[in-house]
């Protein structure tokens, strides 16, 4: 058997196929995928067990993971070498080879247009107008969420990405609310741009963000009547966390916040701080008396010893799927408060703890949607089209620029229900170019056909039970998502058998174990790969192909290995990095 080290899962399920799309069924799995437990103990810790188990995990944490063939380059460079590679600098290399800025932004540039002219256009010339702009701002919104993906995609920053990422579960804002590309754009730019920057700088920056003040109502602070959703939200999600204020607390941040707004127009809006609408009386926050204005509360947050504390262990538990020990973050927390709130001089230390490399973390974490999407991607070293994994990244809950609720997405098995479990598994069936639209239509008519033989429905016109059946497909997500593929013309252009002809694979093991290892995370435990190598003996059986000549005939086996690469992807440990 071929040498790979890999970690091991402790997951299990059973797998039926029915039909043209491929039904995964879950096995009472979900409850074995709880958050694993932190390692309490002192600072004796041994070295980073430097592998490619190790070299895999960094890139799946502060990354979004890396293909096979990569690998053995970074085990031979090392840690620090790898670490280093994630917090440089990017600069983009202009014609000639001049520097341009260090990092791409998005833009767009609304149609703009004159108040007054506005006022004075007939009401038929207003309505245009706006449903000009209106398929303008869709389209920039659209733009911004698969631009972003694109980024992704290309590798360039990784670690920016991942932490822009986490940024975006924190400072939280939603299209939905805001209902204009522009703040939202320049929210990511921001984002993005601090990600591995200051924290204090950050926090400064969002309280002036034209998005977050619309998002948080924080544009209808004023005096006399004090608005106090962002000043809760400030101390309870970006700062401090639950138990270091008070209610009053809040009240009095709220008054220091009032008259921070945005002045309006039809692109969006800037910041603007209206002193009529400014309460300029005293106030008390967290101890500190004064005639505090919006620009004064992050001083009083950032002096808060649990603010550096909120900030380290909630990166940590992002990052390694767990949260920390009170002594582990306390120690991160003063990495934070001795560099000015240094995020990248904190993720360096981080990454290069040995803590983050034990065994209970590494392999334990369930990925997001985005995660699982790009992560798949990667490994199959083919880009799946930005406009499908937005689409698709929504199906499965992780609606990008629009979370939930103000606390953003929530982690681990929330992401876990049984449609979407099924969901991701077709997902990768349809990316693998096994589930077509065409295939999808023959289930929809066969659906009617038995549909028409139920008791009751015998009255149904063939005419009727056909627009059943096509709304129905119509409706149905994999449906969708296939047609944003096919729309895309996207073709997997990645080849199983030379993959498993490039590692040596001969035997139904091997090509099990192959395959596993490129496309998985992590290492299934013994009765999966034995589950898989039945299905695989199933599937040569079925084409009439001896083992040893299975990777003789491409045309032949491309399909079979294409079926068990698509089981592979369905697996509980699929879900996991």
């Amino acid at each position: 058997m071929m040498n790979r080290s890999r970690t091991s899962s402790r997951t299990s399920a059973t797998f039926l196929r029915r039909g043209g799309a491929a039904c995964v069924c879950l096995a009472l799995v979900l409850p074995a995928w709880g958050s694993a437990p932190a390692v309490h103990g002192g600072d004796d810790v041994l070295p980073i067990q430097w592998d490619r188990r190790a070299v895999e995990h960094v890139w799946n944490r502060a990354g979004f993971g890396i293909h096979e063939d990569e690998i053995d380059r970074w085990v031979e460079a090392g840690p620090e070498a790898l670490v280093d590679h994630l917090l440089a600098p990017r600069p983009l290399v202009g014609p000639g080879g001049e520097l341009q800025e260090l990092l791409p932004s998005f833009e767009f540039e609304p149609t703009r247009i004159d108040l007054l002219d506005y006022e004075q256009r007939s009401l038929e010339q207003r309505r245009e107008f706006r449903r000009i702009a209106a398929r303008e701002n869709a389209a920039a919104f659209q733009g911004l969420r698969t631009r972003w993906i694109e980024q992704i995609a290309s590798g360039d920053d990784p670690l920016r990405d991942r932490m822009c990422m986490f940024w975006h579960g924190v400072f939280t804002s939603s299209y939905r609310t805001v209902r204009h590309p522009s703040p939202m754009i320049e929210q990511h730019n921001a984002l993005r741009a601090g990600a591995l920057g200051s924290y204090d700088a950050l926090l400064r920056a969002m309280l002036r963000d034209v998005a977050l003040l619309q998002y948080l109502d924080g544009d209808k602070n004023r005096k006399g009547r004090p608005n106090e959703n962002l000043a809760r939200e400030v101390m309870e999600l970006f700062s401090l966390g639950e138990g270091n204020y008070t209610e009053a607390d809040i009240g009095e941040a709220a008054r220091a916040l009032t008259g921070a707004g945005v002045a309006t127009r039809f692109d969006g809006g800037w910041y603007r701080f209206f002193a009529k609408r400014h309460d300029a009386g005293e106030k008390s926050i967290l101890g500190v008396t004064g005639h505090h204005r919006p620009d004064d509360l992050p001083d009083i947050l950032l002096a808060q010893p649990a603010c550096a504390r909120f900030i380290a262990s909630s990166i940590i538990e992002y990052l390694e799927g767990a949260a920390p020990t009170d002594e582990r973050t306390e120690r991160y927390a003063e990495v934070l408060r001795a560099t000015g709130y240094d995020v990248g001089f904190m993720l360096r230390q981080l990454l290069l703890d040995p803590a983050f490399y034990r065994d209970e973390i590494i392999g334990a974490r369930i990925t997001s949607p985005v995660d699982y999407l790009m992560g798949m991607s990667v490994r199959l070293g083919d880009q799946l089209p930005p406009n499908f994994v937005v689409q698709a990244a929504s199906e499965l809950g992780e609606d990008l620029f629009q979370p939930p609720n103000v606390k953003g997405w929530e982690s681990g098995l929330h992401w876990m229900t049984t449609a979407r479990f099924m969901l991701r598994g077709n997902i990768a069936g349809a990316a693998l170019g096994l589930i077509s639209g065409e295939g999808l239509r023959s289930d929809a008519l066969g659906f009617v056909d038995e549909m028409s033989m139920e008791e009751g429905m015998e009255d149904m016109s063939s005419g009727d039970a056909m627009a059943m059946g096509v709304e129905q497909l119509r409706r149905d997500e994999l449906a969708q998502l296939v047609r944003a593929l096919e729309s895309a013309k996207y073709q997997p252009s990645f080849s199983f058998v030379r993959a498993v002809r490039g590692d040596g694979a001969q035997t139904d093991a091997e090509i099990v174990e192959s395959m596993a290892a490129s496309l998985l995370a992590i290492e299934p435990p013994v009765e999966t790969l034995r589950m898989l190598e039945g299905r695989l003996f199933q599937l040569r059986r079925r084409e009439g192909l001896a083992a040893k000549r299975l990777t003789q005939s491409r045309s032949l086996a491309e399909p079979v290995l294409r079926e068990l690469g698509h089981l592979i992807l369905s697996l509980p440990e699929a879900q996991l990095h």
